[in-house]
């Protein structure tokens, strides 16, 4: 679960590393987003040795304080999936997108929920590890 003032990792190629939400979207009064959410965030801290390695335009558009859509995949808190089975990660981390969910980067690091690459094809497409 994840509230406004959150700390995320990101885990994409885009150069990003922390990002904080300021904002719930596609919900109506709560303040609290779960898995498979958009939120809206703040860059905080970037990684310089990959932001080298992307084209000028796009260094540009991702500096600290920049505002951007993000999309939850993983969380501390449990995600029920069947009956019985639970299931938890280490950290908070987000992928950031665009307003269609198609992810800004080609790569995603890390599992992926098969739940969330069935509703969203264009982030299961390049995640690596689905589960």
């Amino acid at each position: 679960m994840i509230q406004l003032g959150s700390i995320l990792k990101v885990t994409d190629k885009s150069g990003v590393t922390l990002v904080q939400c300021i904002k719930v979207l596609n919900t109506r009064k709560s303040r609290i987003a779960n898995i498979g959410e958009m939120i809206l965030v703040t860059v905080k801290r970037i990684n310089p040795r990959r932001m080298l390695l992307l084209k000028w335009r796009i260094q540009r558009r991702y500096i600290k304080g920049s505002i951007h859509r993000a999309f939850i995949i993983r969380t501390k808190v449990n995600f029920r999936r069947l009956p019985g089975i639970y299931l938890k990660f280490n950290e908070n981390t987000a992928v950031l997108v665009t307003k269609g969910v198609v992810p800004v980067s080609n790569r995603v690091y890390g599992p992926v929920f098969t739940e969330f690459c069935m509703q969203w094809p264009s982030l299961g497409c390049v995640s690596n590890f689905i589960i």
